[in-house]
């Protein structure tokens, strides 16, 4: 989920071996669960915050090159409502933070869609949803 307060936007920090990269917060549906639903969860789990949706933003796939795996996007906009950030206790978590806007293109995010979030930004991710591609790295 995108959720961006004073030109800062929250970010979820992942462990996977020796590697640390940033991840917009959110995870997988579980089954009977809506889109919106699964977004209010996850954050919760992951970052302790209670978040509103405002709407759908952007979609996207990773497609891995020996079609091993494909993954589904959806990234929703959100706002903080209530809560207290906190990391989560999946192993995989390893810190949550709300960085600055203009460090997100010098940051390891994936997807990488960095530039996209901050040239959306601007127009409050107006134009409805935007079909981002194949984004496998």
């Amino acid at each position: 989920m995108v959720i961006t307060e004073e030109r800062k936007i929250l970010l979820v920090r992942h462990r996977k071996g020796n590697r640390l990269y940033w991840v917009l917060p959110g995870g997988r549906l579980e089954y009977g669960e809506t889109f919106h639903e699964c977004a209010i969860r996850e954050l919760k789990e992951e970052t302790g915050l209670d978040v509103e949706i405002e709407g759908f933003v952007f979609l996207s796939e990773a497609i891995a090159p020996d079609r091993s795996r494909h993954i589904v996007n959806i990234y929703l906009k959100g706002k903080v409502v209530g809560g207290i950030m906190r990391l989560g206790n999946e192993p995989v978590l390893a810190g949550v933070d709300f960085i600055p806007l203009s460090d997100l293109e010098r940051v390891t995010l994936f997807p990488p869609i960095g530039k996209i979030i901050l040239d959306s930004v601007p127009s409050g991710f107006s134009g409805g949803v935007r079909y981002l591609g194949n984004l496998w790295v």
